[in-house]
């Protein structure tokens, strides 16, 4: 069992999460488009079942990758509605600061295992390659500007933008220089330089996330569309995305997360080290991408570059979250099957609070995996308690205001207001309904969070630019 660890208190890394998310995710929602059956459900059972189909029929490594479908509802190319790859020479020296350890992870993987090509058509069913591309181009912006910048650029805009456009042209004192949110490594160990531009996202860049990606998914069997969301709204699948509390490479771990990683490693680093799957061996292969030994795990925050640095990252990180993504699984299920309380006679499990609401018909595997999600943020402990207490809070009022579907849709965001009012009643006032509230606005109101909402979020910008289930599951987080 997974014991949670931190060095500051949950209120404070909540808190910090929501800052952190208010500059990474939400920018990324609202800017304009430019294993084991103990651990699957069986929506996840079936995903697995087509990773294992695939990697017995993926050939051509190291090859030319051939052409797959880069159609998408954006602007994201030098062709509209194509996603294209950028080129080096026109990023500019101050984005293509990681080609150097790019040429050295090729050294490390001298027959193109992940550095190279591959066929994309036959994992395109699984997650299309377009997806990757998609998620690291509109990621945060292509550089972070100084106050001095934002400022000319708004003197350029008014230039050519009519008189009824025009934009306020402020003191430079009254620009906010915008967060440096990656960061460069030189090593393997230590910590990381935080830096302001993204790497430029080439076809180089985009197969090594994306070939690191599929063989994690394959090999620990985690369902690859399940997470696309997640890893958009968290490091937008960059190998040195680099959070405000020092959460950091493509699974934005933190100490608490990595040291959870290592408890749960040598289970896992067997199962990679005995299986004959094509896409474990390739893991295998390449130095570092699977510590010998739980010690080997660096989870101080002085030493973020060990889920940075590439070689081997991507690669570790996602090994890593491959086992994060079990343990938190494992232990969220078990804080939701939880039915007795030896401290308090009147417990009531999660299950019967449902049967007392009236909602024992709902689907209990989407509502599981909403509250799964917000386990990542959360710890896997505390958001089957928030779930069981707005259960309570709603049989309350359940004579005049019976529970629907409807309360469980996480398609929400609150105002400004809303965000600004304190946690607790005070947000219940600024909400203003006279309704009970949903399980999104609950958790908002009283546990400060939006991470299931964020998270939702993502995948409707995934479905709208690459087409539904494209990028993400059917009916994801919603029932």
């Amino acid at each position: 069992m997974i014991v949670q660890r931190s060095r500051t208190s949950f209120w404070f890394y909540t808190f910090c999460c929501l800052v952190s998310f208010t500059a990474f995710g939400w920018y990324e929602v609202t800017r304009p488009t430019a294993g084991s059956g103990d651990y699957a459900s069986s929506a996840e059972e079936q995903v697995i079942k087509k990773l294992q189909t695939v990697n017995k029929s993926l050939t051509g490594i190291g090859t030319t990758a051939a052409k797959d479908d880069m159609t998408c509802t954006c602007n994201f190319g030098d062709v509209e509605n194509m996603i294209t790859f950028e080129k080096p020479e026109n990023c500019g020296p101050d984005r293509n600061y990681l080609q150097k350890q790019f040429e050295a992870f090729k050294k490390a993987d001298p027959k193109g295992l992940f550095a190279g090509g591959r066929d994309y058509s036959k994992t395109a069913e699984i997650l299309p390659r377009k997806c990757a591309l998609y998620i690291m181009k509109r990621f945060w912006k292509d550089r972070a500007l100084t106050p001095e910048e934002k400022r000319e650029a708004d003197i350029e805009f008014n230039r050519t933008a009519p008189p009824t456009n025009q934009r306020e042209v402020k003191d430079v004192k009254d620009y906010k220089k915008d967060p440096w949110l990656f960061a460069k490594c030189d090593k393997d160990t230590g910590t990381p330089e935080r830096y302001g531009h993204k790497a430029c996202v080439t076809e180089n860049y985009v197969n090594l996330v994306y070939n690191s990606l599929i063989d994690v998914a394959d090999c620990l069997e985690v369902p690859a569309k399940f997470i696309a969301p997640k890893l958009s709204n968290e490091s937008g699948l960059h190998v040195n995305a680099f959070g405000l509390v020092n959460d950091g490479g493509i699974g934005q771990f933190t100490d608490q997360a990595l040291a959870d990683v290592a408890q749960n490693f040598e289970n896992f680093k067997g199962r990679i080290n005995n299986s004959t799957k094509e896409s474990c061996q390739r893991l295998r292969s390449i130095p570092g991408a699977v510590p010998a030994k739980a010690a080997e795990i660096l989870s101080e925050d002085s030493q973020r570059c060990h889920a940075i640095s590439t070689p081997p990252n991507p690669l570790r990180s996602m090994v890593y979250y491959g086992i994060f993504y079990h343990a938190t699984k494992r232990n969220s299920n078990g804080a939701w099957n939880r039915s007795t309380d030896a401290k308090n006679p009147d417990f009531k499990g999660v299950e019967q609070l449902m049967k007392d609401a009236g909602i024992d018909s709902f689907d209990k595997e989407s509502i599981k995996e909403m509250i799964f999600v917000m386990a990542y943020n959360s710890g896997p402990g505390r958001p089957p308690v928030f779930y069981r207490e707005w259960l309570k809070y709603r049989i309350a009022t359940l004579k005049k205001y019976p529970i629907t579907k409807a309360d469980f849709d996480m398609n929400y965001w609150p105002t400004g207001p809303q965000m600004k009012a304190k946690t607790g009643e005070a947000r219940v006032k600024a909400i203003g309904k006279k309704t009970p509230l949903t399980l999104a606005e609950y958790l908002f109101a009283y546990k400060d969070s939006l991470y299931i909402p964020a998270v939702k979020a993502q995948a409707r910008v995934l479905d709208k630019a690459l087409g539904a289930g494209t990028c993400t599951e059917n009916k994801f987080l919603e029932l």
